[in-house]
């Protein structure tokens, strides 16, 4: 029996030991050149998806195969990969170095990656540092000044409030924004992604990278990529932050004393024989005041209405990331909140966003991502989306002789019921709610080596709502009697509710081969599919009879209306891109798209767009191969067609038909049967044209790119010249016809322009920092017309600039009487103190033939920079931005008194207008026209004398930061903790008065500087 036991343990052994020695334990830490612990690196057997990552300490531990020879690949961020053989070995110590060389960096283009030292177009790339550390909520903004030949501008720092992006300037007349594309999937607004998810922004400038995209990429082309799961990593990371904003200018205005001083000049001036206040009332008025406050007023409106000095933000992300053999997952959830600097305004954000990777097998894997958003927008009644109600507006516009309040706290009568201040806490609200929820699903499957088969679908789901809550607010008059007075007729409601799908589909198959000699071909081939439906359905109601419970079934059934609408389009596309290199020195490249939209007809649907494009390599021939100084230089030059699909009606919205004949349904007043009524008739009111098609872009760029002093400089230079042509224009057609002008394919606009980008990277001991700036200049030059011209105060005509200022040349002010007459006048009632115009034609008169061009309403110059640097576990960026060769105006809201007629008066003209009052001395150095509301016509029309230097320099962000050392953040648990403080358009240098941003006017929601402090603690 022993012996049968020990035999049966003899053959259990030898069948184990095989086994056992197949496998072995390996061991050891990675550090840097400094000899600090690494943590979270990537350690892969190389060929399988087997491996590990670095602990806190920088340690690891990997069980291995014994049977066949294993490489490992060491891989972080930042730094260059290792491979190493381990030849038997059980323990390996490995030291990586600093990755400088961003040259090869992979960069994602249209439908693939390419290395960046390959590309052959205009491309430029941000990564997840430069847009996380701008510490911006919305993606759009942290693009400010970050890539050159890219504006991003904004009119307001409202909470949800986003920016618009144009890249090398105007395109055409109509929508110039770039298509945004999410992973591979076009989305609506670069906004819909948390700021803390992306990993790479691609800006695909030139026709030669953008025609991939066809009828969408006139405009360029923005590609965001966001982040995902590596093998070996796993940890979860927790983000707190919390700000105040604060306006970077705020206006003065007049007292109550200097209001009704000035408003009396006024009167005077405009012929009156006194003006309305009486000098006893103004004597006395702010001891009445002091006495009786409610019949004697003395209201500081921005006080009263923008009541908060600074408004909060704060913003929570988490994320999870999860990447072990075949399955990796990166999961975040993001929310944001942002207040207002009065009540009852606030926005909030929920970004849910998962992405998935999957290895099914050796041949076939899978990405299945899922995202959600939530954005809530609440703001007064009638402030959202509207706008017709505006507390900044009405809190500068107000002057303080009408009380806000009673003195026993009731809300006063304002002017004649006007009392912003009510209309905040009793007006009623708006809400906005939107949500979304998309996915994407891909099959990746590789038959064979070299050629890889994409099968991909992406739905998302727009499902919005809104709501608008007008409220009648009913007065008392100070002696607490009911007043008759009341802000509007009636109480209304009004809901909205709307549904939209975006769907896209993609078939793609991409063969990549080297062959003997230094030769590669790299070749793409793909359908795509996009299809998107709106419907929408909106109902309103008036009269109600309890003003506290906004749902429509309280409102009359008399005073009631509803709304629907539906459209939907489609677009199918077959492209294909073919890549040739040799030995990484000569390339070439050609792109070709074929669109099919259902936006035109069906004899005008298709349109095809080539390009091409070529580099060399310099560096790489042997007479510079071995140049100490010199790492790259390659020049590249391409060629490429693109277009625009994106039209518009006569209404600036989006044309689904524009090749069709619509009719357009409106409510008229009939009088039947002795009465007067309202019926609903539909009429075509826009000739059709059926040939309408699509605008087209012709790109041609040179361009260079250059490494010096191993890599620590590079440069980059680009020169090119657009040409969009059968851009639509509303053409002239014969009156009998009776309808309105139709858009047709007619105009012409020329772009010229260069870009430069520089940076500096390098290390002195333990200090790692790096310098970066761009510049660029862009010029839209309007072409042929045919004879059609956009006029206002901006103008659109042959060989002028996009919307260049047009106006009258002045030449200061009249000071005597002597000097109007016999001198050409805009105005027969001009007087000393007007703007004196120049006679341009010199027919002895000011008319609109005297207007010229005035210069560009657009920046020619846009720069950029930041600066970075990190110092044992601290760290610290600068960024800038500003544009230059522009002319603004300053809007009349900030130099012009006395708005509709009784408005309140900018401080900043006390004191610098000219006045009867004032001696002849003074009245030379005056700045501003006389008080007067029958002159404003012609002294507030546009002219040069209200166009300053726009140019700015704003400091956009600084950020400091500490990241708790290794040795402490283990002892309690963590893998890292950082704490940081930061603060967002700190300042600005301009020639714009103190009072007002360079960015927007003084009647929007200000431009704001944010204060922040907030911690990431990763486990």
């Amino acid at each position: 029996m022993r012996q049968k036991i020990l035999l049966g343990c003899i053959l259990l052994f030898g069948w184990l030991d095989p086994l056992w020695a197949q496998t072995h334990q390996l061991s050891g830490k990675v550090t840097d050149e400094q000899s600090k612990d690494l943590p979270g690196v990537s350690i892969v057997i190389k060929g399988k998806q087997q491996g590990t990552v670095t602990d806190a300490n920088g340690q690891y531990r990997l069980t291995l195969p014994g049977a066949d020879p294993v490489t490992l690949i060491f891989s972080f961020v930042g730094y260059q990969s290792q491979e190493i053989d381990l030849a038997g070995r059980s323990n390996v110590d490995v030291s990586l170095k600093p990755n400088d060389n961003s040259l090869a960096e992979v960069v994602v283009v249209g439908y693939g990656t390419q290395k960046k030292k390959d590309l052959t177009g205009a491309i430029s790339t941000i990564s997840s540092k430069d847009v996380a550390g701008r510490q911006t909520l919305q993606v759009s903004e942290a693009l400010q000044g970050s890539v050159a030949g890219v504006s991003v501008t904004r009119s307001s720092g409202a909470p949800g409030s986003g920016s618009s992006i144009l890249i090398r300037g105007i395109t055409t007349i109509g929508t110039n924004s770039p298509l945004v594309i999410v992973d591979g999937v076009p989305v609506s607004s670069i906004d819909n992604v948390n700021p803390g998810d992306v990993e790479s922004i691609t800006v695909l400038k030139d026709a030669a990278s953008a025609a991939i995209y066809g009828s969408r990429g006139a405009a360029g082309v923005i590609l965001v990529t966001t982040k995902r799961a590596k093998n070996g990593q796993s940890s979860l990371e927790y983000t707190y932050e919390y700000g105040v904003q604060r306006a970077t200018a705020t206006p003065g205005y007049a007292g109550v004393l200097d209001y009704m001083k000035y408003f009396n000049e006024q009167a005077t001036n405009d012929g009156a024989s006194t003006g309305p206040f009486a000098a006893a009332l103004m004597a006395s008025y702010l001891d009445s005041n002091r006495v009786s406050p409610d019949r004697f007023p003395n209201t500081d409106w921005q006080k009263s209405i923008i009541s908060k000095s600074s408004a909060p933000r704060q913003r929570h992300d988490i994320s999870f990331t999860m990447g072990s053999g075949k399955i990796k997952t990166k999961a975040s959830l993001g929310y944001a909140s942002a207040g207002a600097f009065y009540d009852n305004r606030s926005y909030n954000r929920y970004l849910f966003r998962i992405n998935n990777d999957m290895q099914v097998n050796d041949k076939m894997s899978v990405n299945m991502d899922v995202f959600y958003k939530r954005t809530s927008n609440q703001g007064n009644a009638n402030e959202l989306p509207s706008s017709t109600f505006n507390p900044i507006y009405e809190a500068r516009v107000m002057p303080p002789i009408y009380d806000d309040v009673y003195s026993d706290g009731r809300l006063a009568l304002g002017k004649d019921g006007r009392n912003p201040l009510a209309q905040i806490r009793n007006g009623g609200f708006s809400k906005t709610l939107n949500n979304q929820i998309g996915g994407r699903i891909s099959l990746n499957f590789k038959p064979v080596q070299g050629l890889t088969l994409t099968a991909l679908v992406a739905p998302v789901f727009d499902m919005d709502k809104n709501k608008y809550f007008s409220k009648q607010i009913k007065y008392t008059n100070p002696d607490g009697t009911n007043s008759t007075v009341v802000n509007q007729a009636r109480t209304t409601l009004s809901e909205g509710r709307s549904e939209g799908l975006t769907m896209n589909g993609q078939v793609l198959a991409n063969y990549v081969k080297d062959f003997t000699g230094g030769h590669s071909i790299d070749v793409l081939a793909g359908y795509e599919e996009n299809y998107r439906s709106l419907e929408t359905l909106g109902a309103s109601r008036s009269g109600f009879a309890l003003t506290d419970f906004p749902y429509l079934n309280s409102g009359s059934t008399e005073l009631r209306d509803n709304s629907g609408s539906a459209n939907q389009s489609g677009l199918h596309s077959y492209f294909g891109r073919l890549q040739y290199n040799y030995k990484s020195k000569y390339f070439l490249q050609g792109n070709l798209r074929s669109d099919l939209s259902s936006r035109f007809a069906s004899a005008y649907r298709r349109a095809v767009y080539p390009s091409v494009s070529a580099g060399w390599t310099i560096s790489e021939e042997n007479f510079l191969k071995n140049n100490q100084w010199l790492s790259f230089l390659k020049v590249r030059g391409s060629w490429g067609k693109a277009g625009n699909e994106r039209l518009l009606d006569k209404d600036g919205n989006p044309a689904y038909y524009p090749y069709m004949a619509t009719v357009d349904f409106s409510t008229a007043l009939f009088y039947q049967n002795g009465s007067v009524v309202p019926l609903t008739g539909g009429g075509q009111q826009v000739y059709a044209v059926e040939n309408i098609t699509w605008e087209t872009s012709r790109t041609t760029d040179v361009g260079i790119d250059a490494a010096f002093l191993n890599d620590r400089l590079s440069l980059g230079a680009d020169y090119y010249m657009k040409k969009t042509t059968d851009i639509l224009l509303p053409l002239d057609i014969p009156l009998y016809l009776g309808y309105d002008k139709p858009n047709q394919n007619a105009g012409v606009l020329n772009v010229k322009g260069w870009e430069l980008e520089a940076s500096w990277k390098d290390r002195i001991n333990k200090l790692n920092y790096s310098v970066a700036a761009n510049l660029s200049d862009a010029r839209s030059t309007v072409g042929d017309l045919k004879g059609t011209e956009f006029r206002g105060d901006q103008i659109i005509r042959n060989g002028s600039e996009y919307n260049e200022w047009f106006g009258y040349k002045a030449n200061g002010l009249f000071q005597t009487q002597d000097e109007i007459t016999g001198a050409p006048v805009l105005n027969v009632t001009t007087k000393p103190g007007d703007v004196r115009y120049q006679d341009i034609n010199q027919d002895g008169k000011i008319t609109t033939d005297d207007k010229v061009l005035l210069g560009g309403a657009l920046p020619r110059y846009l720069y950029g920079g930041n600066l970075r640097a990190d110092y044992e576990g601290f760290d610290f960026g600068v960024s800038f931005q500003g544009v230059a060769k522009k002319r603004s105006r300053l809007n009349s809201e900030v130099v012009q008194p006395f708005a509709e007629a009784f408005g309140n008066m900018p401080a900043d003209m006390i004191g610098k207008f000219w006045s009867l009052n004032n001696s002849a001395e003074q009245n030379l150095r005056a700045t501003y026209p006389r008080l007067s509301r029958t002159s404003n016509a012609a002294n507030y029309t546009l002219s040069d004398y209200w166009l300053i230097n726009g140019a700015y320099f704003r400091l956009k962000n600084i950020t400091l930061g500490y990241t708790l050392k290794q040795t402490a953040a283990k002892k309690a648990g963590i893998q890292s903790l950082r704490f940081y403080v930061s603060a967002n358009d700190v300042f600005s240098l301009s020639k714009f008065p103190n009072y007002l941003d360079p960015e927007s006017g003084s009647y929007s929601y200000p431009i704001v500087t944010t204060l922040m402090a907030g911690a990431t603690i990763r486990f």
